[in-house]
């Protein structure tokens, strides 16, 4: 389980599908449940190869102590499922039916958060709402989808944000890690062939790696 203070924070976001590179990335960062803080930042289906095992292996890792937040393409699913199911485009029909059929992943998906937050850092899938003066008034909608109002703008929140959701290619042109003056965009672009990256916080120390897809 994880320790009381972990060594390092390490996000990681956007993995759409690409297990293989995902595992490289865990391996090269020689992460350790008890003593690395994981925190997923969403979107880990749709685009790659292995949506299903993607979504798998964060299930296995949450119950190691990772956390792992929702994404939109995420809760995309929840509400498909509690809608009723209706048909969709073929690709996202087969996946959508897919995850339902899978009794773990089906109960696993509706728990998953929106937001998390640890002493230095607040984690969301795509930003949050600058004009609110406390940041958990943020709608979920924003929580999920909210773009460039977001990372264009400081906020209020007194600590920095991780997020995915906008591609680090949109941000400053490279699928590279971006860093703002308040804010760390670490959307590596695999769903459109980039990379998976992540952000590692060692006592306040940032570096970030990346496996291409």
């Amino acid at each position: 389980m994880q320790s009381a203070s972990p060594e390092r924070t390490i996000f990681i976001s956007d993995i759409h599908g690409h297990l293989r590179p995902f595992l490289r990335l865990l391996a090269k960062l020689e992460y350790r449940p008890g003593r690395d803080q994981l925190v997923l930042v969403g979107d880990y289906i749709s685009g790659g190869p292995d949506s299903l095992g993607v979504l798998h292996l964060v299930h296995q890792l949450c119950g190691q102590g990772a956390v792992a937040l929702r994404g939109n393409h995420e809760d995309a699913v929840v509400h498909w499922m509690r809608g009723g199911m209706k048909a969709l485009g073929s690709v996202r029909d087969k996946l959508y039916r897919s995850i339902a059929a899978d009794a773990t992943l089906a109960a696993f998906l509706p728990t998953l958060p929106y937001a998390w937050e640890g002493d230095r850092w607040i984690a969301v899938h795509a930003g949050i709402d600058p004009d609110k003066p406390d940041w958990r008034q943020t709608s979920k909608r924003d929580l999920l989808t909210i773009r460039e109002r977001f990372y264009a703008r400081p906020h209020r929140a007194g600590k920095r944000v991780v997020f995915g959701h906008t591609p680090c290619m949109v941000l400053h042109g490279t699928h590279d890690v971006w860093y703002g003056s308040d804010k760390v965009g670490i959307d590596g672009g695999a769903r459109h062939g980039g990379q998976v990256n992540a952000l590692v916080d060692a006592g306040g120390a940032l570096t970030s790696t990346a496996e291409p897809v």
